[in-house]
């Protein structure tokens, strides 16, 4: 299976305070919405491919796993 999501990275912060979001519109929207949206980079279109739930689910939570895989 194939999960594609869309990710603006948080300039000055840690990769946990990336904004993700299903599609480039709702990430751009999620970005207006805080007090400083200059502090975000443009968002950017990543995917990965994993075989099932648990699959998924170990990419999520291993080492360097979450906001920075794809």
């Amino acid at each position: 299976m194939k999960l594609t999501y869309w990710v603006a990275a948080h300039l000055d912060g840690d990769k946990t305070d990336a904004v993700i979001a299903r599609t480039k519109h709702d990430c751009e929207q999620k970005i207006l919405t805080f007090e400083n949206p200059a502090e975000y980079g443009q968002p950017v279109k990543k995917s990965f491919l994993y075989g099932d739930v648990f699959d998924l689910f170990e990419m999520a939570t291993a080492k360097d796993g979450g906001r920075g895989m794809g």
